[in-house]
């Protein structure tokens, strides 16, 4: 059970590093090196030290693997494993081909070849495989603004919006396995959030994780321990909060412009390419038929191309006069999770201390 509540605890912190990357966060980092922050490193010692996580992530997906395919669990950095001597070989390679043939960029990468197995196959597909074209572009396009119009009506209009002021929102955060999950509270205020997720045991007492945004900064705890915060994973944070407060999306982010038309489980989308006031570049889905918001991406790039964070929003139900999705699914490369809303008291009084303090 220690060990569980470790991996736990390694997870919750591992998710925000992976999650959104900024210029400013590119600058202080480049001179830190894979090679000189980690034990070991052989191939990729001129990466960014912050790209790892994001890397191991991709390769552990691509390949359809846990670390310890490669890894010793007791020292990452041990060697003896002969497909972390393949890996290694695996990456060089695939440096080479992009380099030769596609001017460094990282257009080849683990998954290319592997595509979700431990090996590549060499067969070939014996039956069809028809993709499902995209949809025909329409001739006008939609403009940012009625887009975001329709969007305001389809969430409850203007009025309704602005009669709410904060909720208080119990949730379960959902496992991969969709049976375990961990009893979540919400409070938001404005644009203030905080969300309390608790991992129970028994045996060792409740670790709870903590963030905090106070509509101008994020903080973030561990069992009443702050856990130092990177700017893109304080980022991350600020990005929740304003997306759960509804507010004017525009004054999110500091560009909006209409992308195309497109198709997410067979519904039309309209999607729309916006950049933040940290020059993170995000992506935008809007319901053609409902107008509602049902996806948002970000892409962090790395030196195996697109590191991608995908916000699924589902199930929209009423809550006094307000639409929210009552399930968000969360993914980043072998990570995933889902939060189910289980119930939502509008204007609820909070006290200002859920937002500066661990109280």
């Amino acid at each position: 059970m220690k060990t569980k509540i470790k991996r736990i605890v390694i997870l919750t912190f591992v998710v925000f590093t992976l999650t959104f990357f900024t210029k400013s966060v590119r600058t202080q980092l480049k001179e830190e090196t894979a090679g000189r922050k980690f034990k070991n490193i052989k191939v990729l010692n001129e990466m960014p030290a912050e790209q790892m996580g994001k890397v191991m992530n991709m390769m552990s997906a691509s390949l359809g693997v846990n670390c310890n395919f490669c890894h010793a669990e007791d020292d990452f950095a041990k060697d003896g494993n002969e497909h972390k001597d393949i890996a290694r070989d695996m990456l060089k390679m695939t440096f080479e081909l992009n380099k030769n043939y596609f001017e460094s960029r990282p257009e080849i990468n683990c998954n290319t070849c592997h595509q979700g197995r431990p090996h590549p196959s060499n067969g070939f597909p014996l039956s069809p495989n028809f993709r499902e074209p995209r949809p025909v572009q329409p001739e006008k396009k939609p403009s940012v603004e009625e887009i975001l119009a329709k969007y305001e009506t389809a969430l409850g209009g203007k009025i309704n919006l602005s009669k709410i002021n904060s909720r208080e929102i119990k949730a379960q955060r959902l496992e991969p396995d969709g049976k375990t999950f961990e009893a979540e509270t919400i409070w938001q205020k404005g644009n203030k959030l905080s969300v309390q997720t608790v991992y129970p045991s028994k045996e060792y007492g409740d670790y709870i994780v903590k963030e905090i945004f106070d509509g101008a900064a994020a903080r973030k705890f561990g069992n009443n321990s702050e856990i130092k915060l990177k700017p893109d994973e304080a980022e991350a944070i600020r990005r929740e909060a304003e997306l759960f407060a509804k507010p004017n999306i525009q004054k999110i982010y500091t560009e909006l412009k209409f992308s195309r038309l497109e198709k997410i489980d067979g519904r039309e989308v309209y999607s729309l390419d916006a950049k933040s006031n940290s020059d993170q570049t995000e992506r935008l889905y809007f319901d053609v038929r409902t107008g509602l918001l049902v996806r948002r991406t970000a892409s962090t790039q790395t030196v195996l191309g697109n590191h991608v964070f995908q916000v699924d929003y589902q199930d929209y139900k009423n809550f006094g006069g307000v639409n929210l999705p009552t399930i968000t699914k969360f993914a980043v490369p072998q990570i995933y999770w889902t939060r189910k809303i289980l119930a939502v008291k509008n204007n609820a009084a909070i006290d200002e201390t859920k937002f500066t303090s661990l109280k």
